[in-house]
């Protein structure tokens, strides 16, 4: 819809629907929200705040139903009645509210009455502007018996149509054609500086998502201030090199930062704290004492390679081989001298002759023989008074011959053979042995790794290699075969790349300073000093990380709170809405309602968060601020003016509620509004909800007491009131104070009809006595009102005008009228007296009073025949 196609309220309302289907889902929940209460709560904003965060949460958006009301064309709609209200305060539960299709229906009620119960229950249903009043259940019952809810029956031109209004329930969208007047939420407010300000609804909705645009982005700034505030200092001054990878990660930290590299960089191994330790003890002390330190390390690891390489060998297949080799010729040259021995000395007494043992105990006798017994002479000494070296005896012929064989068999070729293989293999395991490094200075060289060195990964693989080593070392010397332990591997690439590295190490440390190695040893330990930092505040940087995230994700939604289209929009509406003719019908709507007798005016004013504002200032001082002219009365009077005529260029004819419309409101400015609303009600229905009596009875007068009886508004009265205690009883007639005197007859005479039983059954009764004084204090009050209504062609209750018009038809009045009323009223206080005695009490009978009620009815009648027969002057 275009703005030169937008006229009315209604159409202003369709046409931010539409746009409002491009914004953002929360703005569009927030007109629903503003639409239906009328203003934005805490909880509310807080809720918004988290429905434009988050994207994906499901809104509640503004619908055609809330842009329905005063629609071109429309039909107009009146209500005819509220019916069966359920749990709606303590309101009864089976009454009947009716008002007039056309006219004025003037609903009354004392203070506690119930009236405003059926305000609030219209409020909500026909969709009034401003945040509805919470409807409360009956407090006077523990538990609800159901819904709350009211039968409302209305008509959409001549058409009867009948809703159930139940509270949390979608509302007929026709009742949102009535209007419902509520100085609250007009159009029409105080402005800084006591400026009366005049905004449309349709702005005033702008204006208000204007603030609500405002509030969220409050809110998610605050919110992005305080996690930016939580940031470490140690963050915002990191020590970090800028060419160090987490210096680079530290000063491009943002929402997309790889946790995972956070991670990897922050988890320092053995080896990268013992290089950093390293690297720092090389730069804090002299280079050249450091490079010879390096140098005779790499020296003492050149050594520990060779006896690796040695071990390594020592266990290899070739060398298990060799000693198998051995071993089996040992076993060939032993068994063939075995053999031998066994042929020769089988009738020997003793066994084991030419065994290992034996030939150990006959070298060592030789040994013993040409060295200390028998020097220069051969072995074995068998001459005369030779003995035998081993058991000092003397020889005889068996011991002697023995000598010789045994002799004659060590020097045998066999034995000889044997005695070779033996020492052969002796030999190679001493070898073997010899070329490997021992226990002990093992463990001298994986202390000097792991401690001094701080390679404790390379001191256990070489541990892990000497031990298998070693282990299948001892099993081939054992074995003389093949051993179960496998070869171990031995791999000196990373022994070479310590080497290498200590070399390289030597070498930038005795470099220049700006020497290319120099600067990769500065570089190792920036990247290792950086990491370890990261290290000690991981936590940090990753919860930063995620701060950032959060901060991000809230300056993209703070994008969606810019209220610049929302601007924008009460900009393009505002001259659609503010036109020649509301302004007409507002200066029009002033003069009506006599406010202080000062013309006021319509005028653009300065925007106000970029909304449009319509200043009401003076005509004849264009400076003065009118809220600061204007009391709380002509506030409440200009804002009933903003209304009606809003009304006026809606073209409207469906029916209007007011809730107390002149409260704080003076006499004449009372007549105004009176005399207003009389006017409206010739044009549509106006239902008019009160508890002051005195605007009641001038409202009335407005419709009634008027010059030209065809100028008369059509209106009725309504009573709500309580019984025993209970609120919402309805009586379709005016309340008793505001009947004049024949509907007070009328009343009486029909009590008086329904209570006569109780004189008919106990005359002297209390039930008759009690009802008697009622009914005898009405008639005496009833005769006051006589006199009132004799006297209303002058001056008529509640009202300060005096009408010299009707002065003549005072003449109608006689003394005789006026001995019969005081005559008749002093009868009522004479039996007020008696129904009130002390000790004796008596009430009159039925037909008395019916008497003076008949008596009453004559002289009313009587003098309003002879007033109506004179012509007013």
């Amino acid at each position: 819809m275009t703005q030169t196609k937008i006229q009315t309220e209604a159409e202003a309302l369709e046409n931010i629907l539409a746009w409002s289907k491009e914004r953002p889902g929360w703005q569009r929940d927030a007109l629903r929200r503003l639409i239906v209460g009328g203003e934005l709560t805490e909880t509310d904003l807080s809720e918004l705040v988290v429905l434009c965060q988050d994207r994906t949460l499901p809104v509640q958006p503004m619908g055609p139903e809330h842009a329905s009301g005063h629609k071109a064309g429309a039909p107009t709609v009146s209500l005819r009645k509220m019916a069966n209200v359920q749990n709606v305060n303590a309101l009864a539960s089976d009454q009947n509210l009716t008002f007039l299709p056309e006219g004025i229906t003037i609903v009354y009620g004392d203070n506690g009455a119930g009236k405003s119960g059926y305000v609030r229950i219209l409020k909500i249903a026909c969709r009034a502007r401003g945040r509805a009043e919470d409807i409360l259940p009956n407090i006077n019952v523990e538990e609800a018996t159901g819904p709350q809810r009211a039968e409302i029956e209305y008509l959409t031109g001549a058409q009867v149509q009948n809703t159930v209004w139940e509270s949390g329930q979608p509302i007929d969208g026709a009742l949102a054609e009535v209007s419902v007047f509520d100085s609250r939420a007009a159009n029409v407010h105080v402005e800084e500086a006591n400026s009366l300000a005049y905004t449309p609804y349709p702005l005033k909705l702008l204006e208000q998502l204007v603030h609500a645009c405002m509030a969220v982005k409050d809110k998610l700034d605050a919110d992005i201030s305080s996690l930016e505030s939580m940031t470490p200092q140690s963050l915002l001054s990191s020590p970090c090199s800028l060419d160090t990878k987490v210096g680079v990660l530290i000063n491009t930290m943002s929402k997309s930062t790889d946790v995972k590299l956070v991670e990897t960089l922050a988890k320092l191994s053995d080896e990268d704290v013992a290089r950093f330790s390293q690297l720092t003890s090389d730069f804090a002390v002299d280079p050249k004492t450091t490079a010879n330190r390096l140098r005779a390390h790499k020296t003492k690891l050149g050594s520990l390679r060779e006896k690796l390489s040695a071990l390594s060998s020592a266990v290899s297949i070739k060398n298990a081989q060799y000693l198998k080799s051995l071993s089996d010729d040992l076993e060939v040259k032993s068994g063939a001298a075995k053999a031998a021995s066994s042929d020769l000395f089988k009738d020997e007494p003793l066994d084991g002759i030419g065994s290992d043992a034996w030939q150990k105990l006959w070298e060592a006798a030789r040994s013993y023989s040409v060295s200390e017994a028998y020097i220069d002479l051969d072995f074995p000494n068998i001459g005369e008074d030779s003995r035998c070296v081993l058991c000092q005896q003397e020889l005889g012929l068996d011991a002697t011959s023995r000598l010789q064989r045994f002799e004659s068999f060590v020097q045998n070729k066999t034995q000889q053979e044997e005695a070779l293989a033996q020492q052969s293999i002796a030999k190679a395991r001493q070898e073997i042995q010899d070329s490997s490094m021992g226990l002990a200075e093992m463990r001298q060289e994986l202390v000097f790794l792991s401690d001094e060195l701080g390679n404790s990964s390379l001191a256990e693989a070489i541990r892990k290699f000497a031990v298998s080593a070693q282990w299948r070392l001892r099993g081939m010397l054992r074995a003389n075969d093949d051993v179960d332990c496998p070869i171990p591997l031995l791999d000196l690439t990373a022994l070479d790349g310590v080497v290498d590295a200590m070399e390289k190490r030597a070498l930038a440390l005795l470099a220049d300073d700006e020497s290319v190695e120099r600067k990769a040893l500065r570089a190792e330990l920036d990247e290792l000093k950086d990491r370890q930092w990261l290290a000690g505040l991981k936590d940090d940087v990753l919860a930063q990380v995620s701060r950032l995230a959060a901060i991000d994700k809230l300056k993209a939604a703070a994008k969606d709170a810019r209220s610049n289209e929302v601007t924008a929009k009460a900009t393009q509406l505002s001259g659609a809405l503010i036109t020649d003719r509301l302004r007409a019908r507002f200066t029009k709507e002033i003069d009506r309602l006599h406010i202080s007798d000062l013309a006021v005016e319509l005028t653009q004013a300065r925007s106000q968060q970029g909304v449009p504002r319509f200043k009401i200032g003076l005509v004849q001082n264009k400076s003065q601020n009118t809220g600061e002219i204007f009391s709380e009365g002509e506030y409440r009077c200009v804002a009933l003016a903003g209304f009606l005529a809003e009304l006026a260029t809606n073209n409207s004819g469906s029916g209007i509620v007011f809730d107390d419309p002149v409260s704080s409101l003076d006499h004449v400015h009372r007549e105004a509004i009176a005399k207003r609303l009389a006017t409206e009600g010739k044009e549509r229905q106006v239902i008019v909800f009160t508890h002051d009596l005195p605007f009641l009875i001038t409202l009335r007068n407005a419709c009634t007491q008027v010059d030209d009886p065809s100028q008369k508004t059509a209106f009725t009265l309504r009573h709500i009131q309580k019984r025993h205690g209970e609120p919402g009883y309805c009586r379709n007639e005016a309340p008793d104070k505001a009947q004049d005197g024949m509907q007070r007859l009328q009343a009486i005479r029909k009590h008086l009809a329904n209570t006569r039983i109780q004189y008919e059954t106990d005359p002297d009764g209390t039930d008759w006595l009690i009802t008697a004084r009622g009914l005898i204090d009405s008639l005496r009050q009833t005769w006051e009102a006589a006199v009132g209504d004799a006297i209303s062609p002058v001056l008529r209750t509640f009202s300060s005008r005096v009408d010299t018009k009707g002065f003549v038809k005072l003449s109608a009045i006689s003394v005789a009228d006026a001995e019969a009323m005081r005559s008749h009223y002093g009868q009522c206080s004479e039996w007020l007296h008696k129904t009130s005695d002390e000790l004796h009490p008596s009430a009159p009978p039925p037909t008395s009073i019916e008497a003076e009620l008949n008596a009453l009815e004559e002289w009313l009648k009587d003098v309003t025949d002879r007033q109506k027969s004179i012509k007013a002057a």
